[in-house]
């Protein structure tokens, strides 16, 4: 991906694109860019927008097998490209072959485009998801243009990003801010830019986004939710504990899903107190265990609470839980409100 915004800078296009991966926001602002680069005095009459559901492979290579309007380039983009999903194998069939990969849909022409494609012409393919390594027209993108995945943002990269949105519409967020809303928004650019873009909205007329901004606006879900339990564990408050717990699962939360979570909290808990007992700073904690550093400082706060041996301790009962649900012991949720009460009463 760096490989390509470089290229980008420097002004070097091909001409074909797959873009396929977990941030489909980043793909869209990629493809964007090759859009004003390719046809910089605007042009929509040599922009043409398709949908992968809308139009067949076929189509595409005869699309962009023609030149531009007066002579001039033409961009081709197709979103939500769903050809690549691998459908069933046919038991007669090559394990190569693009029947495999494709659930039917012939690939051929695309393909033959592909490996030697219209230099008048980009054309950018946008793919949900991945794609089989054994795709033969991702081998063909790479041979006649630049296949690329965008993987999921995560930790620091995902923090850049952030930063740099808010920088954009004029905002200055406070320390910690940054790391608060990569870690509440969940997984995916998409959900933190809404994040994001509800705290521009929040602060509209001031500069600066304060702590209590973000806490006020972000939806943290289930990992605010578990932060909330596990401070209330950590404070010996059983019964608010459990009053945290109901409305977890009350909000449609799964109790496999909060005792895991519930786990890892136990689980970095204690990883930051070994270190914080070593002489590092919970923000250095953070950064040697590869956590997000609002996570990291919730876990040294509460780590404060507990010695060792009842970290360990607590680990050991969530486990219990989990162990009682499967031998039939209970339901899960019954058994999960036990076990933190006993980690209360430690």
């Amino acid at each position: 991906m760096e490989n390509l915004r470089h290229a980008l800078q420097l002004g070097m296009l091909v001409p074909v694109y797959l873009f396929y991966g977990d941030e489909p926001l980043l793909m869209e602002e990629m493809a964007e860019q090759i859009c004003a680069l390719a046809l910089p005095e605007g042009g929509d009459w040599n922009r043409e927008v398709y949908q992968g559901a809308e139009i067949m492979p076929e189509d595409i290579a005869l699309a962009a097998g023609s030149g531009g309007f007066m002579g001039m380039r033409r961009v081709i983009l197709v979103r939500d490209v769903t050809w690549l999903k691998r459908g069933k194998k046919n038991k007669d069939s090559r394990e190569d072959s693009s029947e495999n990969e494709t659930a039917g849909v012939d690939l051929e022409p695309l393909i033959a485009y592909a490996a030697d494609p219209n230099p008048d012409v980009v054309l950018i393919m946008l793919v949900n998801g991945s794609v089989p390594a054994n795709s033969r027209l991702l081998k063909a993108v790479n041979k006649g243009g630049r296949a690329v995945q965008f993987p999921a943002l995560k930790g620091r990269e995902k923090e850049r990003w952030l930063a740099e949105y808010l920088h954009a519409a004029g905002k200055s967020p406070e320390q910690g801010v940054i790391a608060y809303l990569a870690l509440m928004s969940g997984d995916g650019l998409l959900a933190a830019k809404s994040e994001a873009d509800k705290l521009i909205l929040y602060t509209e007329g001031k500069t600066v986004i304060t702590m209590e901004d973000a806490r006020d606006i972000v939806s943290g879900g289930a990992i605010a939710g578990v932060f909330d339990l596990s401070d209330r564990m950590a404070e010996k408050q059983g019964g608010a504990a459990v009053a945290v717990l109901r409305r977890l699962l009350l909000q449609g939360e799964a109790a496999p899903k909060l005792l895991a979570m519930l786990g890892t909290q136990y689980h970095n808990t204690l990883a930051v107190k070994d270190l914080l007992s070593r002489g590092y700073s919970s923000r250095e904690a953070a950064a040697k265990l590869g956590m997000n550093p609002y996570a990291a400082q919730k876990c040294a706060a509460q780590a404060r609470r507990y010695s060792n041996r009842q970290l360990s301790r607590a680990l050991e009962l969530l486990l219990n839980a989990d162990i009682a649900q499967k031998k039939g012991e209970g339901d899960l949720a019954e058994l999960l409100e036990v076990e933190i009460l006993r980690i209360c009463a430690m």
